[in-house]
Order: structure tokens, then sequence, then C-alpha cells
């Protein structure tokens, strides 16, 4: 039963009837995002909307066509053994001009045209977000189904073969507070450790943009799977927070240059930061998962409608959905 304590505005009408997470989430994943970043603690520096850093919009000088763009996409990435030891033992990694920054604008103005197209216009927002974008923008389908992500993915989760589980298109409009920090792997119900998320920014993304925080080590989530969680309130965000710094991790907090794509291990702690500017943050994320993985046996309300990515899929059953191609085969 639910203590009569506790509440969330952002939680569907029959998830805040309990305190657990051992149920299926009943709302869209546009409302699971909005209940997420509630979760998030912003009291160590507060938001003012009048304030916030003026920040140019990004523009090339040469946008690809659509051949052109899928040239690129098709060549593949010289990761190095170095990288993939280094991916292994951090939990993530950053990889600077894998991407043209007339690709990447190409992909910010098609997502956010279609976004727009199902949206309408809210002032209120701070969040917004919209996956399985690949199956309604031809842009998108073209990264996401690149032979180049896909295989760059699959050598650093050194696995033969990956299939998609879903893309993510992320914005954080300005003004918009923390992401709390996770690892993918409480959310995403797949039955393998081998899964990591490409985050790709869509336009240079300085520390007052809220790029990613990446918690270095692949052992830190260990840690935070001693946390409680709350699905009412900021108490599991503020705990992993005092957590990161009663143990000295080390948090990467870098700014993201044009180009440069971050990929994270299912198992990597990671948030994101306000955005404190008057530009709109927008990564495009990439999830990949080891061919042959199935579905969790009990998925949680914390994976959100996860049949969305993999129709007909059930509990225990290998994931090959149509919306789950193979991407790269060795």
């Amino acid at each position: 039963m639910k203590s009569s304590s506790n509440q969330n505005s952002y939680l569907p009408a029959a998830n805040a009837q309990t305190d657990g997470i051992d149920e299926a989430w009943t709302g869209t994943n546009e409302q699971w995002w909005n209940w997420y970043i509630s979760l998030a603690d912003n009291s160590e520096k507060q938001l003012n909307r009048e304030g916030l850093i003026v920040q140019p919009e990004y523009v090339v000088q040469k946008v690809p066509s659509i051949e052109e763009l899928r040239k690129e996409l098709a060549e593949p990435y010289p990761i190095s053994d170095h990288q993939i030891q280094q991916f292994q033992t951090d939990s993530y990694i950053r990889i600077k001009n894998i991407l043209s920054p007339g690709a990447l604008y190409l992909l910010r103005k098609k997502l956010k045209q279609l976004f727009e197209q199902h949206n309408k216009l809210d002032s209120n927002r701070q969040f917004s977000s919209r996956e399985m974008m690949w199956i309604e923008s031809e842009i998108a389908k073209e990264f996401v189904l690149s032979k180049k992500l896909g295989q760059l993915a699959a050598e650093l989760l050194q696995v033969s073969s990956v299939r998609i589980y879903h893309d993510d298109f992320l914005c954080k409009e300005p003004g918009c507070g923390r992401t709390p920090w996770h690892y993918d792997g409480h959310h995403y119900p797949i039955a393998s450790h081998n899964v990591g998320t490409m985050w790709i920014p869509l336009q240079p993304t300085p520390k007052e943009m809220g790029p990613l925080e990446l918690a270095k080590g692949m052992e830190n989530y260990k840690l935070v799977q001693e946390i409680p969680f709350d699905k009412f309130c900021k108490g599991h965000d503020r705990a992993i927070s005092e957590m990161i710094e009663s143990h000295g991790i080390v948090i990467d907090r870098e700014p993201f240059q044009l180009g440069e794509i971050s990929f994270q291990h299912c198992l990597n702690v990671h948030g994101a930061g306000a955005n404190y500017t008057t530009q709109q943050r927008i990564a495009f994320g990439i999830s990949y998962f080891e061919n042959g993985a199935s579905v969790i046996n009990s998925p949680t309300l914390i994976s959100g409608d996860w049949q969305k990515f993999m129709p007909g899929i059930q509990p225990a059953e290998p994931i090959a959905s149509p919306y789950n191609p193979i991407v790269y085969d060795k």
C-alpha cells in the first residue's frame, strides 16, 4: 500500500497507489521522462530563467546530401585495443571527431521538425523526449542502422553482433534542471550486461548547457544498488551524490565538442547537468544490446513502456522483434 506522505504529481495515478516499483509503468514514455527528471536534486544551484547564459545557435557551412551521409555512416571507425580496454575499465569512453558538423546539423534539424509535428508548443515544458524516431525519419534511420556506429558499439562491448533497443531524442529546454544519477542497466529490461548507449550531442555542449556527468569505473553501480529507490522524491539522487563524494569517485563533467560522442556501458553511473543557456541542449541516444539477449523475467516501472521498443516480446523471451534489427554482425 502507498504511504500517505508520499506523492509525486508526475506519477500516473495507478503507479502512485503503491510505494514499490515492482509493477508495470502505466503512462507513456514522455510521461516517464517527466517523472524521472522530477527526481533530480537541483538544490545546489537554483535555476533562474531570467539569468540564462546567451548561447548562439550553431550553424554549418555545408549540409551533406543523403548519399554523402550514408557514406559517412558506413565508413568504419578504427577503434584501438587501448580504447576498448579504457572503456571496459572506466565503463564509458568519449571519442572526438567521429561525426561531421554537417551530419549533426542535419539530424538536429530533422529531429526537431519531427518532434514539433507531434507536440504542440509549450512554454512550460522543461524536458522534451521522443523514442523510436528511426521508424519515422529517414535521416534518423541512417544513424540508428549505421554500420559505423553499430560496429563501434559491438567492438567496445566485445561481442560479435548487436541489435538496437531504441533511440532517444533528449532535449533539455533552456532552464531545465539536472538529470538524476542512475545507470541504464537499472532501467533496461534486458537480461545481459552487454548493453551500451551512444550519446550524440547535436550541438557544441559547454558545461553550462548540461552535458553528461560520467562516473569513472565499472564497479560503481554496486554502490548504487545498495541505495533504496524512491519513486516519489529526490532522495535517491541525493543519496547517490553523497555516496559519490564520500567514496571519492572521479566524475567526468567536461564539455562536448561538436562531433564528439560518448558510449556508456549499461553499468556506468551517470547523470547530466542543468541547462543554464538560452539554447536547447539536444542529444540523440542509440542503445545497443548483444544479439541473443532476452527480456528479464520481471520488468518494473523503471523500464517505462518497454514493450513499445520490442512489440510482441514477452518476459524471458529473446529480443528479436522487427523494431530490434541487427545493425552489425561480425
